[in-house]
């Protein structure tokens, strides 16, 4: 079932292309009331941000030099490409000519490729504050270097033309199941949801189903349609669980958005609904961040006095899904490596400003990871 519901969209793309279809920012999400309504809002704004032909996407990562050329990046207020100009804010702009990295000090800079949505300027001005201080985190030059789309950046990051660059975790899994050649070093931290999220199987609780077994001959509800890497994730893990979407289930309802898939659940429409939370445990899925508290929430609306909570129980949760990663080269040296994961898990408290330019999500800072966080992704970003 997870294959036939991701096939539906890709039949007439080749591989790599049709990985591009995974990339919804489970990273991207945002902890707080409007998170529900912003899940879709993610998954469609980052198909559009990724959205280019499959020949597009070959030559980008086949030919890593063809981003630099690539057209459409804000250049209202375009970057000088001069000398003393890079040497003074540390930005290129590497979409379009003039695309020479000046040494500073005589030497190499240290590159880290960010997203440039909104331009180069002022992609300059923002960053300046994190710039700096990774500068004299590593006594060494570092040099921000723009994309304008993050299939650019991922084919510069694995071709080695920047050192160092920020994923959403779907988008690494990616990045690093088409090279194997990067290393996680650090994920931003939310306060509600210290972990990452889970995504949580749950069914009523006069269902009589208690575990993955009893759910043979069931029903599901997704609460995405737009093929988000988590849910195909989910449904992996639960395979590897024991309990195959295709091979034990009747039937998976793709639904808008986690409501739905809830509502169906409490009228007994379906026998399960696979939702996010940011706990696993089920005497916090109503007061902690993720889709049954949301649900909630809304069936209160504007009444004085809460509604009684529908009598749902989580069977299983998936592995915790971390934000995305901050990530190098392996190529970078064992000292730099060390060097960053120090300078960024201290950033919060020692820079609040260089840390508020990074990263503009997740407030509580940032903690060492490893790939073996990112292994459920990878999976999926590799599967064929």
């Amino acid at each position: 079932m997870l294959y036939k519901l991701f096939n539906l969209s890709i039949q007439s793309m080749s591989v790599r292309p049709a990985l591009l279809l995974f990339v919804v920012l489970a990273s991207s999400f945002v902890f707080d009331t409007s998170f529900v309504v912003a899940q879709n809002e993610v998954e469609r704004s980052v198909l559009r941000t990724l959205t280019v032909d499959s020949n597009s996407l070959t030559d980008a990562i086949d030919n890593p030099v063809s981003p630099m050329r690539d057209e459409g990046l804000e250049q209202s207020q375009p970057l000088p490409q001069t000398a003393d100009q890079s040497r003074a804010d540390g930005v290129s702009d590497l979409t379009g000519s003039g695309n020479s990295i000046e040494l500073l000090d005589h030497k190499p800079p240290f590159r880290i490729g960010l997203m440039a949505e909104r331009g180069t300027a002022y992609l300059q001005t923002r960053i300046e504050p994190f710039r700096s201080y990774l500068q004299d985190s590593l006594s060494r030059p570092v040099e921000i270097v723009a994309f304008k789309s993050m299939v650019s950046l991922m084919a510069a990051h694995t071709a080695k033309q920047v050192d160092y660059a920020v994923y959403p975790a779907s988008v690494f899994a990616m990045a690093q199941a088409s090279c194997g050649c990067l290393l996680p070093l650090v994920a931003p931290v939310s306060l509600q949801a210290p972990d990452g999220i889970y995504m949580v199987l749950v069914v009523r609780g006069d269902s009589g189903i208690k575990s993955l077994a009893d759910m043979t001959g069931r029903s599901v509800a997704l609460s995405s349609k737009n093929g988000a890497m988590p849910f195909y994730m989910a449904l992996n893990e639960l395979r590897k669980s024991g309990l195959d979407a295709d091979r034990d289930l009747s039937s998976v309802v793709s639904q808008e958005n986690p409501q739905e898939a809830l509502v169906l659940l409490e009228k007994g429409e379906v026998d399960a609904a696979l939702v996010w939370s940011s706990t696993q445990y089920n005497q916090s899925l109503f007061t902690s961040q993720g889709a049954l508290s949301a649900y909630q929430n809304a069936k209160k609306g504007n009444r004085k006095s809460a509604p009684a909570e529908p009598d749902f129980l989580s069977i299983w949760s998936s592995p915790a899904i971390p934000a995305g990663p901050h990530a190098v080269h392996n190529d970078v040296s064992k000292q730099d490596r060390a060097d960053l994961v120090k300078a960024l898990v201290t950033m919060n408290k020692r820079d609040p400003d260089a840390y508020d330019a990074i990263e503009r999500h997740y407030g509580a800072g940032f903690k060492p990871v490893t790939m073996e966080n990112y292994v459920p992704l990878i999976d999926i970003a590799t599967a064929k």
